[in-house]
């Protein structure tokens, strides 16, 4: 595993290192078998890299799908996101207030806040069986399967403050929807810090 993984002793830390994956410049990832994102979610790495360079660090992405498996069968994906963001984070309170606008599910589970269903989301659909969830309460031990080979001191403070934000677009093949709502997320609480202007939606 990349030191800069081991090294990382901060949220933010770990969400840059996540970009870099994102973006090619990181061989590997803690919690996942390729060195590379797959192939569908190549469009997403833009808005995916913004929002780990804010702090939220995403695990797991899937674009809005309808089309055929390998096996013939319908192959069905709601667009949706989740990770673990810092509960004070402002860019918490403003994905779930800009998510909920446009009519899109929230779960939000850790430390204090408790924010929609406690049990994963129907997110994949195969042969119009269930095959894949989103949100929830994460179970015990879904901090340390997903980032085992981060720092110990960054892996301590999202266990004590880290929050499993997840968001689900409702219909099923959309895939516009979740990433624009999440881009202006990002935009409006950079705005809010003086950091960056907002683009106009």
């Amino acid at each position: 595993m990349d030191r800069i993984w081991r090294d990382a002793r901060r949220i933010d830390e770990v969400g840059a290192a996540m970009a870099d994956w994102l973006e090619g410049r990181i061989d590997e990832r803690p919690g996942y078998g390729a060195a590379r994102p797959d192939e569908e979610t190549t469009h997403l790495i833009p808005v995916l890299a913004r929002l780990n360079r804010r702090g939220w660090i995403t695990t797991d992405s899937q674009p809005g799908l309808d089309t055929v498996a390998f096996d013939g069968r319908r192959w069905e994906q709601r667009a949706a996101v989740q990770g673990w963001i810092a509960g004070g984070d402002p860019l918490l309170r403003r994905v779930i207030r800009t998510a909920r606008a446009v009519g899109l599910i929230v779960s939000a589970h850790g430390p204090g806040r408790a924010v929609g269903p406690s049990r994963g989301l129907l997110a994949t659909r195969w042969g119009g069986e269930p095959h894949t969830g989103f949100g929830g309460r994460p179970g015990r031990l879904q901090l340390d399967a997903e980032l085992s080979g981060v720092g110990r001191q960054a892996r301590r403070e999202l266990a004590r403050h880290g929050v499993l934000l997840a968001v689900i677009d409702p219909v099923w093949g959309r895939d516009t929807v979740l990433w624009s709502a999440l881009d202006r997320a990002i935009d409006f609480v950079h705005d809010d810090q003086g950091t960056e202007g907002a683009r106009t939606p």
